[in-house]
């Protein structure tokens, strides 16, 4: 719909705010057009009474002017609506970007007390500058105001115009007043996968769109591309007062039937509808004759609108900092990531190892010391919480591997040393035995050849010792700890077999017995192996793999193989086949049992042959369920893992050498949008084989579960498994879970307890330590 009178030649960027003005339960409209003449910029604004869902509007008053405007050149305003002396009346916040010589500047004033007809009545603050302003050409900027735990917030958009890509950024001013004075201001935070190397517009409304009790931001830009205009929003969930929207950001939508070529200014803000909040948007058409000002409202569409059905992924708006070549989960909620060298010689040589804690969900990251290269090293959770992790790079191209050993602290964040093995270990693989001890095998020596002795590494005396030989056990192969205490090696592995196959492998005595049936066992090249839920059926599923190298004839699989190890000849057999051929992938089990395949590429390192789509394995039924698109391929040196609020975090990708995804991208299953989730509380954090933990919960429960956290790193994730614990109710909200009797069900160490409602829901994992 055109705005009336929209009288100018030339604008530098446009405004709206939406809210109750006269106080007759409408919503009102304010309009902000920057006015470009020659000399001196003019801001004016004028309010439409009774804005409607068809965007019309009652009746418009005059345009009256902004005091003092500030700037010659403009390259950004807005305008935002809130109450913030508390006396039920709106007050008027204006917002502008000065483009001097030079660094640009922002600023801002509040016009205090609107009156009926959007007069301002209450006087005008003084312009206060907004410091630490980001940019020295903008391309679009706009506020918002709402409330961050319990505090009036400002929120500010910019488009910084670099050379390359544009950024938009944002940043918060906490403890806003009626007088334009501020508490503190948070850090400047990056929208992520901003649209465009040239926008003509941006703008940012907020509301809480999901009834948490936190806003979301709703940011919206013009892309400005050689086949037309475009506008674009996306939302960013859960903003908190750290400046992040915590709970990651959605794709990005488009606003329909953008039908400009020429635009000077963009704005947006919410109008409440029957069906939910409705996405009201401005712009300018920048004509021959003189610009115009249009207004619309279009539906708001939501990553929330399919989630029951796919589930969601939101990309975070802060990284890993550092190539996240291995992830584990620590028993404090924190997710470690390393990556010593991270894939780049020139660090190595420098001897620049990196570590990073993230304080999940938390925005920021510890960085902790990192002694030595642990760039693909090997490493498992220990019984008492703590990462072991084994060899790494000693030397690239040839890679020789390296004989140290580290321990990870979660609780003083430190790496700490370890004797030495007697073989150095470049790619080598770790499982966790019944008695808590180590086994680790596999792996380049210092000499560029396979380590084909396996080490004991003994937690109660911190010693190694050799093990009979099985065979040559290729690297980061795929191991998994079954219910009689030996090892079955899955057949998939990093790079090739070494002729290897299937096989139960006894440790103590070096025995194996081949298990047949994998189809295309040279193809399992970068595969996932996982044992299926619940621990107790001792199933394992192999899923894709491709060749052993890039010029490997194998073709990249789609093919899955299941073998039951509980009967007395064990043999793979054909399992339900993937919606899409997968190598690099990463296999995640969710505690409502199901498997979720998400990542890889159906040719090693190639992003654009990357499937959109995640899948959803049920287990029972043998059917795969395609997700919500992700955001970010994931390749080559890339992890997955679960979080204990049911959520899984990707993150990595580096196909080539300096080429590093530093982005994460949280998925939120299908589960957690299908009705509440069971409260669910331990009467302890220890637990005994074969003893009772009482608990409580607030639903009628489907099923329970042990799940021993990830740690994993090459598609390979050796100690991840769910085991089933048997629910008995003991009275109104209580019942009684019956822990494993056997450690080579569950190996001792920590675990998340989840509970799942009849309705397929689990609860948030509560940690407990069983030995």
């Amino acid at each position: 719909m055109p705005i009336p009178d929209w009288r100018s030649g030339r604008d530098q960027d446009c405004g709206i705010a939406i809210a109750d003005i006269d106080g007759d339960g409408a919503a009102d409209v304010v309009v902000l057009r920057v006015d470009d003449p020659d000399g001196q910029n003019a801001g004016l604004y004028r309010m439409g009474t009774a804005l409607q869902p068809d965007g019309t509007v009652k009746s418009w008053g005059p345009w009256l002017s902004v005091p003092e405007w500030w700037g010659w050149q403009n390259q950004g305003a807005g305008i935002a609506l809130a109450d913030l002396s508390g006396n039920g009346r709106q007050d008027l916040v204006v917002f502008l970007v000065d483009d001097p010589p030079g660094q640009n500047q922002g600023y801002f004033r509040v016009g205090r007390d609107l009156g009926p007809d959007g007069t301002v009545t209450g006087g005008w603050t003084p312009w206060q500058q907004v410091p630490d302003w980001y940019g020295w050409e903008n391309q679009g900027a706009d506020l918002c105001v709402t409330t961050v735990d319990g505090q009036s917030t400002l929120v500010l958009l910019t488009v910084d115009n670099p050379a390359g890509r544009n950024s938009g950024q944002f940043r918060l001013a906490r403890g806003l007043t009626a007088d334009g004075t501020v508490a503190e201001w948070t850090p400047w935070v990056a929208v992520p996968d901003w649209q465009g190397a040239e926008n003509q517009g941006a703008a940012v409304t907020a509301a809480d769109l999901d009834g948490d009790g936190r806003p979301e931001l709703i940011v919206l830009t013009i892309d400005h591309a050689q086949q037309g205009n475009s506008g674009l929003y996306t939302v960013g969930w859960g903003l908190d007062g750290s400046g992040h929207c915590v709970d990651g950001w959605s794709r990005w939508s488009a606003v329909p039937d953008w039908r400009f070529t020429e635009n000077r200014g963009a704005a947006a803000g919410l109008l409440a509808g029957a069906d939910g909040p409705e996405l009201v948007v401005a712009t300018v058409d920048h004509r021959e004759g003189g610009d115009a000002g249009y207004l619309r409202v279009v539906a708001l569409e939501t990553d929330l609108d399919r989630a029951a059905d796919e589930g969601l992924w939101r990309i975070l708006d802060f990284g890993t900092e550092i190539n996240p070549v291995h992830a584990a989960l620590l028993h404090t909620g924190d997710v470690l990531f390393f990556a010593g060298s991270g894939n780049d010689p020139d660090r190595l040589d420098a001897h620049e190892f990196r570590t990073r804690v993230w304080h999940y969900p938390n925005p920021g990251l510890a960085a902790p010391d990192t002694p030595i290269d642990l760039f693909c090293a090997g490493h498992t959770l220990l019984p008492d919480g703590r990462l072991l992790a084994v060899g790494g790079t000693g030397r690239y191209d040839p890679f020789y591997g390296i004989p140290d050993a580290l321990v990870f602290d979660p609780l003083s964040l430190a790496w700490n040393r370890l004797p030495d093995m007697a073989f150095g270990r470049w790619y080598p693989t770790l499982a966790k035995l019944p008695d808590g001890n180590v086994v680790t095998t596999s792996g380049l020596g210092t000499d560029n050849f396979l380590s084909q002795v396996p080490e004991l590494f003994d937690t109660a005396t911190q010693s190694w010792s050799q093990l009979p030989v099985p065979g040559p056990i290729p690297m980061y192969g795929h191991l998994v700890l079954l219910a009689d205490g030996r090892l079955f090696y899955t057949g998939g592995q990093m790079g090739g077999n070494n002729g290897m196959r299937p096989s139960i492998w006894d440790p103590a005595t070096g025995a194996v017995t081949v298990v047949p049936g994998l189809t295309d066992p040279e193809a399992r090249n970068q595969s996932s192996s996982v044992l299926l839920p619940p621990a107790q059926r001792q199933r394992v599923l192999i899923l894709g793999g491709g060749g052993y190298d890039m010029h490997s004839a194998a073709a990249v699989l789609d093919d899955t193989r299941i073998v039951d190890l509980s009967v007395p000849e064990p043999a793979y057999e054909p399992g339900p086949t993937m919606h899409h051929p997968r190598m690099h992938l990463s296999a995640v089990l969710l505690p409502d049992r199901t498997v979720l395949v998400a990542g890889g590429s159906a040719m090693e390192e190639m992003a654009d042959m990357a499937p959109a789509h995640a899948e959803l394995l049920d287990p029972d039924t043998g059917v795969w369920t395609p997700t919500a698109p992700e955001r970010v391929p994931r390749l080559y040196h890339s992890v997955a893992l679960l979080t204990p609020d049911g959520k899984v975090i990707t993150a990595g990708s580096n196909p080539q050498r300096k080429t590093e995804e530093l982005r994460i991208e949280t998925f939120w299953p299908p589960y957690l949008f299908r009705g509440a989730r069971p409260e669910l509380r331990l009467s302890g954090d220890t637990a005994g084989y074969g003893s009772m933990l009482a608990a409580t919960t607030s639903a009628e429960l489907r099923d329970a579960c042990l799940v021993h956290p990830t740690s994993c790193t090459h598609s390979a994730n050796n100690d991840q498994r769910l085991i089933d614990l048997p629910v008995t109710a003991t009275g109104p909200g209580k019942v009684s879970l019956t822990m494993p009797s056997a450690a080579a069900l569950a190996p001792p160490g920590w675990y998340l307890v989840f509970v799942v409602s009849t309705a397929g829901v689990p609860s948030i994992g509560r940690w407990v330590h069983l030995s």
